[in-house]
């Protein structure tokens, strides 16, 4: 068990490194090509909402086929792509191309947190998690600081050249992974399937789809807005997004170790509530310094979600259908969030560059409300 989780966290350390790569200065890329905030916020919608579709199919594949077949075919798109992004700069082809990516990381992330609650002891399950989390964002530390580094050096090409290389060298860990044993003959109806799942698991997903639709409003406006109302140059921005992951990797472990003690759903109820408080005080950052501190208390409030994200949606679910349950919620999130996308982009074009971020704090409560509600009566791991 412990060997497979090792090279579980092995393979999210290769697949977000290429994923950061191409996706922290994807907001700057696509304002170099002339794209709108309104835009912007279209094409991350777009690639949200690949993801969701994808994370629902890809759980269900995983439980009828097996884990490794999802993440395998997300490596060889994900490479793919990133190819196609070096050799031609167009913003038709970006335009074909950045939803696709979503598609890669909706048939990665279920299939492998979907593994991973497999491989871990129920009473520790958030603390694998946040392990994997830790990991994860380790690779985000590195590859946004180069992101910054490659863009303002060789050009945006070479980051989508760069995420290629890591994503080929996942494919290599894939076959390693344990494999599934598959009942021939044996049907699994996603109705029934669905209708068995606890009924607090739905207001749960109540509560993420706000949280989800509120995050994704201002995510794509992070990096936007530390480079026209800061000022940044795109070395400083990717410098400074890495102030959040630096924030998620210190204290992800500790999130998860507490989850497991005060129970997973108290921990989403503390996350979502805190998140608006932090999101707030970001656009009223002047400087790179209070900018880069406001960041990394995003990182730490961050580092409270996914630990306990994944470990309530295990409790909610019994294991033959467990990567169906962590797709649908990946998939009402994803779908929340495409939403998101646009409605940010059309209050950044419209109103400020403030006004994303103060709206989502407001609408995020309403997630909060819904997951005090999930509180009581929870699975505690």
């Amino acid at each position: 068990m412990l060997r497979d989780r090792s090279l579980l966290y092995l393979l999210a350390f290769l697949f977000n490194a290429s994923w950061v790569l191409i996706t922290s200065l994807m907001p700057l890329y696509l304002d170099y090509l002339g794209y709108r905030g309104a835009g912007i916020g279209a094409l991350s919608s777009g690639r949200t909402i690949f993801a969701a579709i994808a994370a629902i199919i890809a759980g269900r594949v995983s439980d009828k086929l097996g884990h490794r077949e999802p993440i395998s075919i997300s490596l060889a798109i994900f490479t793919l792509l990133g190819c196609i992004l070096y050799l031609k700069e167009s913003p038709k082809i970006v335009a074909l191309i950045y939803p696709l990516i979503g598609l890669c990381f909706g048939l990665f992330n279920t299939p492998a947190t979907s593994l991973l609650s497999e491989l871990s002891p129920s009473t520790s399950m958030a603390s694998s998690f946040a392990i994997f989390y830790s990991v994860m964002n380790l690779a985000g530390i590195i590859s946004s600081n180069f992101s910054g580094w490659i863009a303002g050096k060789m050009g945006y090409r070479y980051l989508f050249l760069s995420a290629s290389f890591f994503s080929a060298l996942s494919l290599l860990l894939v076959r390693m992974l344990p494999g599934r044993t598959v009942e021939k003959g044996k049907s699994l109806p996603i109705l029934r399937d669905l209708r068995s799942l606890d009924r607090k698991f739905y207001l749960f997903l109540a509560g993420m789809l706000f949280h989800g639709f509120s995050l994704m409003s201002i995510w794509p406006f992070f990096s936007l807005y530390a480079k026209k109302g800061i000022g940044l140059s795109e070395p400083e921005v990717g410098m400074m997004l890495s102030m959040r992951s630096l924030g998620l990797l210190l204290t992800l472990v500790l999130w998860g170790k507490i989850s497991d003690r005060i129970g997973p759903s108290n921990m989403i109820f503390l996350h979502v509530f805190f998140s608006s408080f932090a999101w707030a005080a970001y656009p009223f950052s002047p400087n790179f310094p209070l900018a880069a501190l406001v960041l990394g208390i995003n990182g730490v409030v961050g580092a409270m979600d996914m630990p306990a994200r994944r470990s309530v949606a295990a409790g909610f679910s019994d294991s033959k259908i467990r990567a169906t349950a962590m797709g649908l919620l990946d998939f009402t999130s994803g779908i929340a969030s495409s939403a998101g996308f646009i409605f940010g982009g059309l209050l950044w074009d419209a109103i400020g560059m403030r006004a994303p971020f103060i709206v989502a704090s407001l609408i995020n409560w309403i997630g909060a409300l819904l997951l005090f509600m999930v509180r009581k009566g929870s699975p505690k791991s």
